[in-house]
């Protein structure tokens, strides 16, 4: 049981501010892991794999837009969030899944 929970749900940690004032530094985010995201979700995704140089491994950002290739298009809540605006789309592979709740 304790393998099938791990595969299909994670807890993530939020380190920073770019989706005050939704989320804070040290929030607890609880994400289904594979989940396709729809306009408006949480999503949870390898930074490095869209920002290359990132210090961080994962990045929390609101999607924006689907596109047609599985895709998406993130934005950060707070105005001075680094998203796709920045770096481009975030290609399907990336996502790890998206937020379902928080704790």
């Amino acid at each position: 049981m304790t393998g099938w929970l791990r595969r299909r749900w994670r807890l993530v940690v939020v380190r920073g501010e770019s989706m005050a004032p939704t989320l804070r530094d040290g929030d607890r985010l609880v994400v289904r892991v594979g989940r396709r995201p729809a306009v408006g979700d949480l999503v949870v995704f390898r930074a490095r794999d869209v920002v290359p140089d990132a210090d961080l491994a994962w990045m929390v950002k609101r999607v924006h837009r689907l596109e047609p290739d599985g895709a998406v298009t993130v934005r950060g809540d707070n105005t001075h969030s680094q998203d796709s605006r920045h770096f481009g789309v975030v290609p399907r592979e990336a996502i790890l899944g998206v937020a379902r709740g928080r704790r």
